[in-house]
């Protein structure tokens, strides 16, 4: 018996190598698809012990990027994140971080554009693998807002010589004129665009279902799921989830949750693990909450599944004691049309100034609530420290998430780099409202 153990178990690794083998193929800005991803682990006949295995690896990885990253060791945190995505060909989480390692060494390397363009590459990527991540949707929004200031000072020293050129060449071709209207013909040709190809036509087939989240509602969160629904799209399986996450007795931390699809009878179809918080993002205190928003491809055609059920995994309360500095309450301005009802109060949290090489790093959390008694659907903010600082733009609240409804209140990282000569001590913080 110990002998057809052993057999097994070896059986079972070299398994788990061959699979590991095969997704090495696919690098991380370019991963199989749902068909392709089930149609290896039939050949490679993956078992649940081997995905557990096959998450601990890529967790691992996970890991060790991040203390790379502590001591600024680029390449060493990009390789780790590169083989976590390989890993997890479905999780958009490894390639946005991984994204987040190349910008910061295209900035450290001169802003070199091979890193800058997979960077790029990476977040859309990623977004495409989950259209409701909110930090591959921020951090293309700050890549383009950073890359415009680039090349403003890029082409500045160019606007001269290119005006004398164009001026030069503009008076060139007013003395040659006839010439030059005789040398094009008269026939205009006229380019008709279609883009009806463009993703319509196809029709999803979606359908709504329940959600049990009695393994996560209860004692410190309280779990509420607005939408909840399976479907297909270009032959290839998907599940979405969209809601609210509030915390109640406890701080809350890093929090792990496992998303279940059960058939009719109740068993499990699929297990997909949720990092729906991490150690990066800001700790939760009672009375916060934030959104749930999940979409993933499913490795099995979603049709035979009748329910979701998600649990929890891993849960972090850290202790009071975290909070690195008291909060203190900013000042609101209204530069949007106000709707009527509508009213916003803030606190900053953890409000800290890191010196960097060549400039200055502002880090706080944004607490805002809604003291009104309208939702608010759509926010954008802008987050200021004085007129001679640039204005740091949050997308707090968009169409695609849940409102933020009367009573509730969410938080919000802000990174603001500012000039390494600039004065932050004694400087009030100012939020603006912002037309969208």
């Amino acid at each position: 018996m110990p002998q057809a153990e052993n057999n097994e178990k070896k059986e079972n690794d070299d398994a788990l190598r061959r699979f590991i083998d095969r997704l090495e193929n696919w690098p991380e800005d370019e991963p199989p698809s749902p068909a392709e991803l089930r149609s290896l682990r039939r050949e490679i006949h993956l078992t649940e012990d081997d995905r557990d295995k096959l998450e601990l690896l890529a967790d691992n990885h996970i890991r060790r990027a991040r203390n790379a990253l502590e001591g600024s060791a680029y390449d060493q945190a990009a390789a780790e994140l590169a083989r976590a995505s390989q890993l997890r060909p479905m999780d958009a989480r490894p390639r946005v971080e991984l994204a987040g390692i190349y910008l910061q060494r295209s900035l450290e390397r001169g802003y070199g554009r091979n890193d800058r363009q997979r960077a790029l590459k990476l977040a859309h990527k990623a977004l495409e693998l989950n259209p409701g991540d909110m930090d591959a949707r921020q951090f293309l929004r700050d890549y383009r807002r950073m890359n415009a200031d680039f090349m403003t000072v890029k082409y500045r020293r160019l606007i001269v010589p290119a005006a004398i050129f164009t001026v030069l060449l503009v008076a060139m071709i007013w003395w040659q004129k006839d010439w030059v209207l005789n040398l094009f013909s008269p026939q205009t040709e006229v380019l008709v665009h279609s883009f009806a190809g463009q993703g319509d036509g196809i029709i999803p087939d979606t359908r709504n279902i329940e959600t049990n989240t009695t393994g996560i509602s209860g004692g410190n969160l309280d779990a509420e799921i607005l939408s909840s629904s399976v479907g297909r799209r270009n032959d290839d399986s998907y599940v979405s989830v969209l809601g609210r996450l509030g915390v109640s007795d406890k701080n809350l931390g890093k929090l792990k949750l496992l998303l279940r699809g059960r058939d009719a009878q109740g068993n499990t179809v699929f297990t997909i693990p949720w990092d729906v918080r991490d150690d990066t993002d800001p700790v939760l205190i009672p009375g916060d909450s934030q959104v749930l928003v999940l979409f993933r491809w499913l490795a099995n055609p979603e049709t035979s599944i009748e329910s979701l059920e998600i649990v929890s995994y891993e849960i972090n309360s850290p202790s009071q004691e975290s909070a690195q500095e008291p909060p203190f309450k900013p000042e609101i301005i209204w530069d949007a049309a106000r709707p009527e009802g509508a009213s916003l109060s803030a606190e900053i949290r953890n409000f800290n100034i890191i010196e960097a090489y060549d400039r200055q790093i502002l880090r706080m959390e944004v607490a805002l609530e809604n003291s009104g008694i309208v939702e608010l659907s759509d926010l954008t903010l802008g987050i200021s420290l004085g007129s001679d600082l640039p204005e740091y733009t949050l997308n707090a609240v968009t169409r695609e998430e849940p409102a933020l409804r009367r009573g509730e209140r969410r938080v919000w990282p802000a990174v603001i780099r500012v000039p390494l000569d600039a004065d932050l001590q004694n400087r009030p913080v100012t939020i603006t409202v912002k037309e969208p």
